[in-house]
């Protein structure tokens, strides 16, 4: 076997040479190396001068290896195709630095992780979902709605894996939906919140709606009411309707939260309206509010010291009993401004009182909404008039209230 120790031919895919004396390692007690070349990575023992036979063993042993492996290849190495694609594969690696073998190994992680990912359909994700919210307590109409919503992506997906369905999925769902910018917008946010809940729970790692394009939707410019429009509104209100309208336009009260108020929230030693976390849109929103002068004037002949102050059967009702106070005002179906009381409210507050943080505060919303919609819509002259209206000479309306209250 000692011929094994003399100097390889560099054809050999394993190599044994002797180190020359200047070499560092012949320097510790080694005497020879030997190298292998295997599949394009090389590796090198040392051995000392008295591992001869443990020497000659680990060549004869890597030439075994070596030739398995070749003999396995030369199919592979014959194939032109293959090595072809091979060639074109090392080109697109190597300006990144990498190798044939750093993409295989990438992409075996892929297909394993893939593998692991939640079978769970859409639908039983869904139903978790919704769920978990009407532990929430939300309202019967936001619940709805995301009902609604997600059902309509569900008619299309809620048979596929949750873990399935991509960003590219969603963004042409989306693209489809035979609806304006702003609904798909809305749609957008709903799954959103739903994917959210299938990371936070496990089924999938990335919430794909993150990664699709927001609609653009072009604003357009808010409209209020000037306040000739409210005088009229007010005056031609039924009895029932004229208190919400009343905190609607005079304090910016949401539509919603004025059909959970009671009476019970006016404080009228201090001219303010508690909105509480229950009947705010959501907790951020509770707050207290300035009830104005010319408001207190408004509202003082209608008062009860509790009972719900839009005390009607329900949601729907109240609705149409607004609508029936537009009417009577001279508006016109469809031709009302959308979400106009409260929008008057805002742009005069700020107007009159120069102060974004305290208008923020009042409206319970935030600085950046009222610096995007509200601003620069009425003239502070203009704005000021708001505040001026009153009930006047005691329209028939109030006086059919008191009447009421005298036999509550």
């Amino acid at each position: 076997m000692q011929a094994t120790a003399k100097q390889s031919k560099s054809s050999d895919p394993v190599k044994c040479r002797e180190l020359s004396k200047k070499h560092s390692q012949r320097k510790v007690g080694y005497l020879w190396i030997v190298e292998t070349r295997l599949a394009g990575k090389r590796s090198r023992k040392f051995f000392r001068h008295d591992e001869s036979e443990e020497r000659d063993k680990f060549i004869a042993d890597e030439t075994k290896r070596v030739s398995t492996v070749a003999k396995s290849d030369r199919v592979l190495a014959t194939d032109e195709s293959l090595l072809t694609e091979a060639a074109a594969a090392h080109r697109a690696l190597k300006p990144h630095g990498k190798t044939l073998s750093d993409a295989v190994r990438f992409y075996i992680e892929h297909l394993e992780a893939t593998a692991k990912h939640d079978a769970t359909p859409l639908s039983a994700v869904v139903k978790r979902f919704l769920d978990e919210k009407e532990r929430e307590n939300l309202s019967t109409v936001h619940l709805a709605d995301l009902k609604n919503r997600i059902a309509r992506f569900e008619i299309t997906f809620g048979e596929k894996p949750i873990a399935n369905i991509t960003r590219n999925d969603i963004a042409a769902w989306l693209n489809d939906l035979p609806l304006a910018p702003q609904s798909k917008v809305n749609f957008r946010r709903v799954l959103g919140n739903v994917f959210s809940y299938a990371v936070r729970a496990g089924s999938i790692t990335v919430n794909p709606v993150t990664a699709t394009a927001a609609p653009k939707v072009r604003r357009k410019r808010a409209v209020i009411l000037t306040p000739a429009e409210v005088t009229q509104l007010l005056n031609a209100s039924p009895a029932d309707t004229l208190p919400a309208l009343v905190l609607m336009t005079f304090c910016g009260v949401r539509n919603r939260e004025m059909f959970r108020l009671d009476w019970s929230c006016l404080d009228w030693e201090d001219g303010t309206l508690e909105i509480t976390a229950e009947e705010g849109k959501r907790e951020g929103h509770a707050r207290h509010v300035t009830i104005p002068a010319n408001a207190l004037e408004w509202l003082r002949p209608l008062a009860k010291k509790r009972g719900s102050i839009a005390a009607f059967r329900d949601f729907d009702e109240y609705t149409r009993r607004l609508q029936y106070a537009r009417a009577a005002a001279g508006w016109d179906v469809g031709e009302w401004p959308a979400n106009a009381l409260r929008k008057t409210f805002i742009s005069c507050h700020y107007e009159t009182h120069g102060s974004i943080d305290s208008t923020a505060k009042e409206a319970g919303t935030s600085v950046g909404m009222i610096h995007t919609h509200y601003r620069k819509l009425i003239k502070k002259r203009e704005a000021d008039k708001l505040w001026e209206i009153l009930p006047g000479n005691a329209p028939a309306n109030v006086a059919s209230i008191d009447e009421g209250r005298a036999s509550a």
